[in-house]
């Protein structure tokens, strides 16, 4: 075989090749929706995010706690009232009181109402610490609640993030199996014609299978993503749904002392804990208050009927028997405790170490909080300069494909060479796609760490 180029096949490669370029350039570089267009039924980012925080059970979850603590503090607060209670007893008496009482020892069965009033007048403390502690455990159910919106808003950002990567990643690999298939084409031609050599055929069967099994890959990768946002937008039915295609924009520059008093002044997850951490400081002062006396006024009557008219000297009603009203009390009741068997003083060295422990477990969460903004803003960083190299590889690579063209026009390189060089545009392109929504998902992480709420 001669080293000599067919110039009538040269010609025919060199008029097919461009449209081959610049379709994948077209397709890819100008209207990378296109070949998706019809697939999906398309939604936004906010709309996402709308139906995560609506219908999520998270959020439902956090939002019931919180109403149920509110109920705890009207529980609480009823201390302060007046409780009224009204009894209705069934009297057996027949006892050697009552024989001396009742002629004849004649037992009787009367009926008696007991109404009951009982206020608390002071308790030195106890309420005001109760309320207090169920108060502050609203403000955590509060916080917990706003933690849980950004958890659901986190996960629903990331899902759709997610699905825009793998669109992506996916319409290059349909168009990788497109390019594969036109190469093996060619190669084929080539051989035929005498032009080409076995190994470029060989070569390009291997680069159709595997291009072939990676788009293989990037589908069920692009369904399994469309099940994650699914989940997490807090639906059950499953529906494939499409992309606007572009990353998150991402927020101002701070510097990594900013972010981190951000973080530990905004995160609701601290701010949950400190308030369990100040409601356990709270049960112990209200143990402690235990020692304290309680001072309560009562007010009680005792209304019966029933009674022989002879005894209770009220007018005669039916069956002989009248209303008798024996005896109404009020008064003042002080109560102290003196001795129960050192309960309270264990009770209240439980209450202090729990309040320790509690006081420990926001400080490990106060760690964990700058740990992980500074872990995150170390990769923003770092994903930042990726994305520069990104960018300055896919300029290269597409001044390679244009100096591989005039060579390829010419007969000096082969096919493997030029599909090879429009490889690396679709390679270095879509890397840098790919690396563009990691950088939004690394901003997605790191709003959450800071409590930064962007999308409610």
């Amino acid at each position: 075989m001669s080293g000599k180029a067919d110039p009538g096949i040269l010609l025919r490669l060199f008029r097919a090749f461009p449209a081959f370029a610049g379709g994948v350039l077209a397709g890819l570089l100008l209207s990378s929706h296109a070949l998706a267009s019809e697939e999906g039924v398309p939604i936004d980012r906010k709309a996402v995010v709308e139906a995560a925080l609506s219908s999520h059970p998270l959020v439902s979850i956090a939002y019931a706690r919180s109403r149920a603590q509110t109920e705890k503090v009207g529980t609480a607060l009823a201390d302060y009232y007046p409780h009224i209670a009204l009894s209705l007893d069934q009297l057996f008496l027949n006892t050697a009181f009552v024989g001396g009482v009742f002629p004849d020892y004649q037992p009787i069965a009367p009926e008696m109402l007991n109404p009951t009033l009982t206020q608390d007048i002071t308790a030195f403390g106890r309420r005001h610490y109760r309320v207090r502690a169920e108060r502050l455990r609203l403000r955590s159910r509060k916080e917990e609640f706003s933690e849980a919106r950004l958890s659901v808003s986190f996960r629903a950002n990331v899902a759709y993030d997610q699905l825009a990567m793998f669109e992506h990643l996916y319409r290059a690999a349909r168009k990788n199996e497109e390019d594969a298939a036109l190469h093996l084409r060619m190669a084929q031609e080539r051989l035929a014609r005498g032009f080409g050599v076995i190994t470029d055929v060989t070569m390009a069967r291997l680069l159709l299978e595997k291009t072939r099994l990676e788009r293989i890959r990037q589908g069920n990768a692009l369904r399994k993503a469309q099940a994650d946002l699914i989940f997490a937008m807090g639906r059950e039915t499953m529906v494939s749904y499409r992309t606007d295609g572009t990353p998150r924009r991402t927020g101002p520059s701070w510097s990594l002392d900013k972010m981190i008093a951000y973080a530990l002044s905004h995160r609701p997850l601290l701010q949950a804990a400190l308030a369990l951490d100040r409601e356990k400081e709270t049960d112990v002062q209200e143990i402690r208050t235990r020692n304290y006396p309680h001072l309560s006024l009562f007010a009680q009557g005792f209304i019966l009927w029933g009674v022989p008219t002879n005894i209770s000297g009220a007018p005669p009603g039916p069956g002989g028997m009248g209303l008798f009203l024996p005896t109404f009390q009020s008064g003042v009741t002080l109560s102290m405790p003196i001795f129960v068997g050192g309960a309270i003083l264990h009770d209240t060295e439980q209450a202090r170490m729990e309040a320790r422990k509690e006081s420990e477990k926001t400080r490990l969460v106060r760690l964990r909080i700058i740990r992980n903004v500074r872990k995150l803003y170390d990769d923003f960083e770092t994903q930042r300069e990726t994305l520069t190299l990104d960018q300055a590889r896919f300029d290269h690579a597409q001044e390679n494909l244009r100096l591989v063209e005039r060579r390829f026009a010419r007969g000096l390189v082969d096919g493997v060479t030029a599909v090879d060089a429009e490889t690396e545009v679709l390679t270095s392109r879509e890397r840098l796609i790919a690396d563009r929504f990691r950088l939004s998902m690394i901003q997605d992480r790191l709003d959450r760490e800071m409590g930064l709420r962007r999308d409610f």
